[in-house]
């Protein structure tokens, strides 16, 4: 049996996309078959 798993998204214009500092998938717990896509900015750019 294959498991699927459908990633959520962040949508950013350039400028914000340019600050991002970290991504990272949750995969630690199946809520549903989506995985969480957590993103830290960099704000102050």
């Amino acid at each position: 049996m294959q498991t699927i798993c459908r990633l959520d998204y962040h949508l950013a214009t350039p400028q914000l996309a340019a600050g991002a500092q970290a991504v990272e998938i949750y995969k630690g717990e199946k809520f549903s078959d989506h995985a969480p896509v957590t993103v830290e900015y960099d704000w102050a750019r």
